[in-house]
């Protein structure tokens, strides 16, 4: 069987500062809560968390995440349980986290920037125990959810005791939704096994200590913010609480990182490129270790990063919400890596297997759908069985894999190369994003008989989608998308509307006619806000 297994030895550093070493194996924390505590425990008086102008030492944090332990346990909250966060990324934040998964609940993020009606949705689908927010973005939840507050944990006085022997390494650590095809959302449910093993296995690659600066600027729904929360605290390190006001600006994050003295940054590859060149060398000169995924980088954009700042380790990591924030890795650094970039080899605890349509391996050089294996595997859907079923699937081997619906080649290296995609799932700007869930929202607009979107690309990036929508009335581009953003995230509303008196053209099996679409639009279409007008 032609697989391949972590090869993580070729990619190791030495850290710069005190580094916290794995633990030996006897000595292996079981649950993402008992590994992220004792990293505070180890260094109670260094600064564990930056948030603006408040500084938090580890002592102050692990305080925090008790008062919410004891907030919660008098919720009646513990093992079994789930929890929704709906906060903006802040110590608050954090603290809050702590004090979910100490107490052996799974912690459930929700960004507030969402549309009302979305995080309505998303919540009476769930059925979390508890909503935590902050007046910020307070909304109203599903009827007879309890709400609890920052002020509220704050009102708790006196640290709590440990309830029951913890979480185990198969109970849920955390819950993140990702798009759905139908427009329901999907709550992929991750185990602590998962989190603790990809965790470990950072630290050994890119190892973090004291004096290390991460900076947590990932949306709060997208798995890698996860990393950027708790992996510093593990570790010894620090985390600094991006801006959320600064989100998508590359003049202020290139300032942040200057000004913060970041040395540990995760990029979406388009925010890689529009960000090189905006730090000087002396600006960039703490910088250690930068992440790119989300989405496919391109060789130019690695060589204008390695040529600027290369002093620094540039990762290309490829990872689905579905198998814990990263299943592979490659280490771009070196005059030897030329040509396309791969997504590398698999983290420890993953295996990865490049398929044909009977979940057989193909011989190297061949183009399959990817498949991914091992510890690192998310349970499955949070009340989807049938969806769960359909993605987490029993090979004639009698092993657990995901199908990711990605095409990926094996190279004789054992090098893993991502090829696209088997269904219309997108990526802009690192979220990943269903067209069949975009469609499906416009659908419910009553003015719009038909639609189709594709993806909206610039060079190598994809950048946005464009909305073919058939709609006899006057409805304009500027209503379709108000309809959109009241029910999307910001990401998944159309860029570009082109509108149709005529239906959508189909080929003689029904299928919408892709080419025919795009040779009747209108040739001058690059402004991305342009509405269209067709027949």
């Amino acid at each position: 069987m032609v697989t391949t297994t972590p090869a993580s030895s070729n990619y190791s550093a030495a850290p710069t500062g005190d580094a916290a070493a794995p633990a030996s194996a006897g000595s292996h924390p079981t649950n993402t809560a008992e590994l992220v505590l004792a990293g505070l425990d180890a260094a109670p008086r260094d600064v564990a968390v930056i948030d603006g102008r408040r500084l938090l030492t580890g002592r102050q944090l692990k305080r925090d995440a008790e008062r919410w332990a004891a907030l919660l346990t008098a919720h009646g909250v513990g093992a079994g349980h789930r929890v929704a966060v709906l906060m903006e990324r802040s110590a608050a934040h954090i603290a809050a986290a702590l004090g979910v998964i100490s107490v052996g609940a799974a912690y459930q993020p929700s960004d507030p920037r969402l549309p009302a009606p979305r995080i309505g949705e998303l919540l009476a689908r769930s059925r979390p125990t508890l909503l935590i927010t902050d007046s910020a973005s307070a909304g109203p939840g599903p009827a007879g959810l309890p709400v609890v507050t920052p002020a509220d944990a704050a009102r708790r006085t006196g640290p709590t005791a440990a309830v029951g022997p913890g979480p185990s390494g198969e109970d849920t650590v955390y819950v993140m939704h990702t798009s759905g095809t139908t427009g329901r959302p999907k709550g992929v449910v991750v185990p602590h096994r998962a989190l603790v093993t990809r965790l470990r296995w950072g630290q050994g690659v890119y190892p973090l200590g004291r004096g290390d600066r991460v900076l947590w600027h990932a949306n709060v729904g997208f798995d890698f913010s996860v990393w950027e929360m708790l992996a510093p605290l593990a570790f010894g390190a620090t985390v600094v609480v991006g801006d959320p006001r600064e989100a998508g600006d590359p003049d202020a994050l290139a300032a942040c990182l200057a000004r913060d003295a970041i040395t540990a940054v995760h990029f979406v590859p388009r925010m890689l490129g529009l960000v090189t060149g905006r730090l000087s060398a002396a600006q960039a000169a703490q910088l250690r270790y930068v992440f790119c995924g989300g989405a496919t980088m391109s060789a130019a954009a690695r060589d204008a990063w390695l040529t600027a700042y290369p002093w620094t380790r540039l990762f290309n990591q490829y990872g689905p919400t579905e198998t814990c924030i990263d299943s592979t890795t490659y280490l771009c650094n070196g005059s030897e890596h030329s040509g396309e970039v791969p997504i590398g080899t698999p983290v420890d605890g993953t295996h990865v297997r490049v398929a044909d349509d009977s979940l057989l391996p193909v011989a190297p050089g061949e183009t399959g759908e990817l498949l991914i294996g091992g510890a690192g595997l998310a349970d499955g859907y949070l009340h989807q069985p049938e969806r769960t079923a359909e993605r987490f699937v029993t090979d004639p081997y009698g092993e657990r894999l995901y199908r990711t619906g990605d095409l990926a080649r094996l190279d004789p290296d054992g090098r893993l190369f991502h090829l696209g995609r088997l269904d219309r799932q997108i990526q802009i700007n690192g979220v990943r994003a269903e067209l069949g869930e975009i469609e499906h929202t416009l659908l419910q607009h009553p003015d719009i008989d038909e639609v189709h979107v594709t993806a909206l690309n610039r060079g190598p990036d994809t950048v946005g989608t464009r909305a073919y929508v058939v709609t006899n009335s006057q409805l304009t581009a500027a209503a379709i998308r108000r309809h959109a953003a009241g029910l999307l995230p910001r990401t998944h509303v159309p860029t570009q509307i082109v509108r149709r008196d005529s239906p959508l053209p189909r080929t003689h099996k029904g299928e919408v006619d892709v080419q025919a679409l795009r040779a009747a639009t209108p040739s001058g279409s690059e402004p991305l806000d342009l509405e269209r007008h067709l027949p």
